[in-house]
């Protein structure tokens, strides 16, 4: 798909926080997630390089972000603490990222994709706002790699039949070595997180929908 065609798929999602962005108005914008949404081990996080693109393009806009990414999450834990950690917000826009500690924990993929559903479900009739579930980075380990992608699938499933916007994570950073970049250089030595370069492509990438 070419990159305007992509563009446009993109902010059909968020036509209404783009809106108010154009506008110069005040937008309220809830990070949701675990570890990777947290911004663990580094000092700039995903949320941090958007919030600078997102200023830059749309200076007259008042932006807030809250981080409510928390490290260990699942999507099970992430529908324990809705409630204050997004509703209560009143947010303009979710970014929505789990999967990886699903993984880990052996949350079977019905589970996880149930678990999806019920917070964009609540989150959609609760703050009547915008949502965009984000997928994760691969993974340097080939095994767990294969096995992660389908709760990367499982994302983007919930998200066409919620009618919400998929981020396409694990694609982004694949063409960034498609086009030569080492997967190595995108990740925290010993870890299965991003570094800074990594986190910048997920700003980038999330920036496809503004």
């Amino acid at each position: 798909m070419r990159s305007k065609e992509m563009k446009e798929e993109g902010s059909a999602f968020t036509r209404r926080t783009v809106a108010l962005l154009e506008a110069g108005g005040q937008v309220r914008i809830v990070a949701f997630g675990d570890s990777i949404t947290a911004g663990f081990a580094v000092r700039k996080g995903f949320d941090h390089f958007w919030m600078g693109i997102l200023r830059e393009k749309y200076p007259r806009a008042e932006i807030s972000l809250k981080n409510e990414g928390v490290c260990g999450a699942t999507s099970f834990d992430g529908l324990a603490r809705l409630d204050w950690s997004v509703i209560a917000n009143a947010p303009d826009l979710v970014t929505v990222n789990f999967g990886i500690n699903d993984m880990y924990s052996g949350i079977r993929l019905g589970e996880f994709k149930s678990n999806l559903i019920e917070i964009t479900e609540k989150i959609l009739e609760g703050s009547k706002c915008e949502v965009l579930l984000l997928s994760s980075e691969p993974l340097l380990t080939p095994r767990f790699d294969r096995i992660v992608l389908g709760y990367y699938q499982t994302l983007e499933d919930v998200a066409e039949e919620m009618g919400v916007g998929f981020v396409d994570v694990w694609g982004a950073w694949m063409r960034r070595v498609a086009d030569g970049v080492p997967l190595e250089s995108l990740i925290l030595p010993g870890l299965d997180h991003p570094n800074e370069l990594g986190y910048r492509i997920i700003a980038e990438e999330l920036m496809r929908f503004f």
